[in-house]
C-alpha cells in the first residue's frame, strides 16, 4: 500500500518535465505522437471509479522515457484518473520495497484507490520491450540502452504499452465496482 507521504510529495507529468534533466524533448515528443483511438477514448472516458496511478521512476530511465507519457496521455483524456510520478532515486527507500528477483526496476506503476491501496501493479517494461531484449544480440549496457530508446518510439510499441496499461486500468475500474 502507498503511503500518503509518498502521493503527496509526488509530482504531475508537466512537474516532472520540468524537474526533467534529461530527455525532454524525446518525452514531450512521445507524448504528442502517441496516437489513441476513438474505442480507447472511449473507454476511458468510461472510467466509473477515481483511480490514482504513481508512478516511481526517473528521466534517466529509458523505460520510464518511454512509459511515463503513455500514462501521461491516459491522464489527460480520463477524467477519474489521477498521475503522479515519484522520483526513484529521490525515494530509493520507499522503491526498494518493490523489488523483482531482488533488484530494483524502474518504472514501478501503481495503480491505487482514492484512499492509496493498491490495486494493481506494473512493473520495468512492456512484454514487447521483454522479447526485444530477450531476442537482442547486443550484450553490452548501453547498446541495450539506445535499442530501447529506439524501440519506444515505435509507434507499435506504444500501442502495446498502451494496451498494457488499458487493461490494468479496466482492471482497477472493475475491482472498485464497475457496473
Amino acid at each position: 500500500m502507498a503511503e500518503n507521504l509518498e502521493w503527496d510529495t509526488a509530482i504531475t507529468y508537466k512537474d516532472f518535465l520540468k524537474k526533467a534533466r534529461e530527455h525532454v524533448e524525446l518525452m514531450k515528443a512521445r507524448y504528442n505522437d502517441l496516437q489513441i483511438n476513438e474505442t480507447d477514448i472511449a473507454t476511458l472516458g468510461s472510467i466509473q471509479n477515481d483511480i490514482k496511478i504513481l508512478v516511481i521512476g526517473t528521466d534517466r530511465c529509458s523505460d520510464s522515457i518511454g512509459t511515463i507519457p503513455i500514462l501521461a496521455k491516459i491522464d489527460s483524456i480520463a477524467k477519474k484518473i489521477e498521475l503522479r510520478i515519484l522520483d526513484s532515486d529521490a525515494n530509493a527507500r520507499y522503491h526498494q520495497q518493490f523489488k523483482v528477483n531482488g533488484k530494483r526496476k524502474t518504472p514501478v506503476v501503481l495503480f491505487l484507490n482514492k484512499e492509496l491501496e493498491e490495486l494493481c501493479r506494473w512493473v520495468e517494461r512492456p512484454n514487447a520491450a521483454y522479447k526485444f531484449i530477450n531476442e537482442a544480440t547486443n550484450p553490452s549496457s548501453e547498446g541495450r540502452q539506445k535499442a530501447l530508446m529506439k524501440l519506444y518510439s515505435d509507434p507499435e510499441i506504444q500501442q502495446q504499452c498502451l494496451n498494457e496499461f488499458m487493461r490494468l486500468v479496466l482492471r482497477s475500474d472493475f475491482i472498485l465496482g464497475r457496473k
